[in-house]
């Protein structure tokens, strides 16, 4: 999880430096949802906040998120926002990180998730695939995320 977490961190600060030529200062939403898609956004946000980047993870469920990410994230002086405050924390971000779900996904994007995605104005970097698609298809049942 790590070194995927780091790869996503790189591309990430890539993405960030791609027209202002500057990480530092910049600001990352990342959308978390459960399990390990979840925590590789966690830590890339870790990661992030060592190259002095902004980070502010929105939970959609709190009490299901990677516990070791989300505590690499706090010890990294990341924030932690609600569903409620994401649409806030999205209209100021830089780039998304979507960790909303992976690869064992199935089916559209639960109502929170769909809410959220549609306050995305800045470009998405998605851990395994955008979140809303279906990884053995391709079909896309509802509003997945889009990514640049």
């Amino acid at each position: 999880m790590h070194k995927a977490a780091f790869a996503v961190s790189v591309h990430a600060a890539e993405m960030l430096a791609e027209h202002t030529g500057r990480v530092s200062g910049r600001r990352v939403a990342l959308l978390v949802g459960a399990g390990n898609n979840g925590g590789d956004a966690l830590w890339a946000g870790a990661f992030l906040r060592r190259r002095n980047v902004s980070v502010t993870a929105i939970l959609l469920k709190p009490e299901k998120a990677h516990a070791a990410g989300l505590a690499a994230l706090r010890r990294a002086k990341g924030r932690v926002a609600s569903v409620e405050d994401g649409p806030a924390v999205l209209d100021g971000a830089d780039l998304v990180i979507d960790g909303i779900v992976g690869l064992s996904a199935h089916g559209g994007l639960r109502p929170d998730a769909a809410a959220l995605v549609e306050h995305v104005r800045a470009p998405v970097l998605a851990v395994d695939l955008p979140s809303g698609v279906e990884p053995d298809t391709g079909v896309v049942p509802g509003t997945p995320i889009t990514t640049t």
